[in-house]
């Protein structure tokens, strides 16, 4: 619902681009960060048999450099976890408002496809892209993050949209779509 103050509408905008809410942004974006890093931790155990913080050893590098981080030693850092979180969540907020504006330009009704298309993208992004300045993420490529960064992209889609209920509104008319 859009608030209005003399028949017109307080959105913010960029241009013609309406812009996410932020509060929105940063709940589904935290709450999409701590599933993925749950998922990754539960498969690479369950699955691989890899010690569950595995993952934020990898994560941690990113900041920390690979030497001392990786591979992960016999027993949980909390330092290196602290650090990992820190680093994930930061990106899984820029990747919320990136994720956030293309949800308002589009179809409710479609997040959650643009949200698994949008994680699955930052998959390949991770993994195929990246690995020239982080070469440690090419031993991760395989089910388990293509299958957790989808996860990722679905739930902060649906978280969202689901607190920001904000139709994209043509600019130019001042009608919705």
């Amino acid at each position: 619902m859009t608030a209005y103050r003399d028949g017109v509408s307080t959105d913010r905008r960029f241009g013609s681009v309406l812009l996410p809410r932020l509060g929105a942004v940063a709940v589904a974006s935290i709450v999409a960060a701590l599933v993925f890093a749950m998922m990754e931790m539960a498969l690479v155990a369950l699955v691989m048999g890899q010690p569950w913080y595995g993952p934020l050893h990898m994560i941690a590098a990113i900041g920390m450099g690979p030497s001392g981080v990786l591979p992960p030693p016999a027993s949980f850092n909390l330092g290196v976890a602290g650090v990992a979180m820190a680093i994930h969540v930061l990106m899984a907020l820029f990747l919320g408002l990136v994720l956030s504006t293309l949800l308002l330009a589009f179809r409710s009704g479609w997040a959650w496809i643009i949200g698994m298309v949008f994680g699955i993208a930052l998959y390949y992004i991770n993994f195929y892209g990246f690995t020239s300045l982080f070469p440690w993420f090419a031993e991760a490529r395989g089910w388990i993050g293509f299958v957790s960064h989808a996860a990722f992209g679905l739930v902060l889609a649906l978280i969202y949209r689901g607190m920001d209920t904000r139709q994209a509104v043509d600019a130019t008319a001042g009608t919705r779509s």
